[in-house]
């Protein structure tokens, strides 16, 4: 049985931050405004993820107003999904995600960022990939977003 799940996040460039995605810090003097470290690619794998197991999303889950997940390491967030997903008999087949940005130059990372979420999500790098997308144009904001999706399978 297999099941598919998408999920999405943005979030605004903030300057004096570091940057997270995909479980990396990258400092290049500006990182993405939120409540926790604003990692927009896990936040959109999680969703995927509990998208794909019919549950709540990370806003019910980890809400923003709580003082608990103030700069919380959004590597916590996916290991809760990870752990629903276990615990329901359910494996990772295969993650796509567009990074959609005029900044920061994703191919120059994108390995880095691969090694990272296969490290995390225990699957093999062949099963990731990673795009960049720009904006060219359209809604030029002072931001990132990312889509992802999915594909969980039983384990038998």
């Amino acid at each position: 049985m297999y099941r598919i799940g998408i999920g999405q996040d943005a979030h605004y460039f903030e300057e004096g931050k570091k940057l997270y995605l995909g479980g990396e810090e990258f400092d290049i003097g500006y990182g993405l405004k939120g409540h926790s470290d604003g990692d927009a690619l896990l936040h959109a794998i999680t969703d995927a993820i509990l998208g794909a197991l019919a549950k709540t999303d990370i806003g019910t889950l980890f809400p923003d107003k709580s003082k608990e997940n103030k700069n919380r390491n959004s590597v916590d967030f996916l290991n809760k999904a990870l752990e629903t997903m276990y615990d329901m008999d359910y494996s990772i087949v295969n993650l796509d995600c567009n990074i959609i940005a005029d900044k920061p130059n994703i191919s120059s990372v994108r390995d880095k960022i691969i090694e990272s979420l296969s490290r995390l999500l225990s699957i093999p790098k062949d099963s990731i990939s990673i795009k960049a997308k720009t904006k060219e144009g359209y809604n030029k904001e002072n931001s990132l977003e990312v889509v992802c999706i999915v594909l969980l399978q039983k384990m038998i």
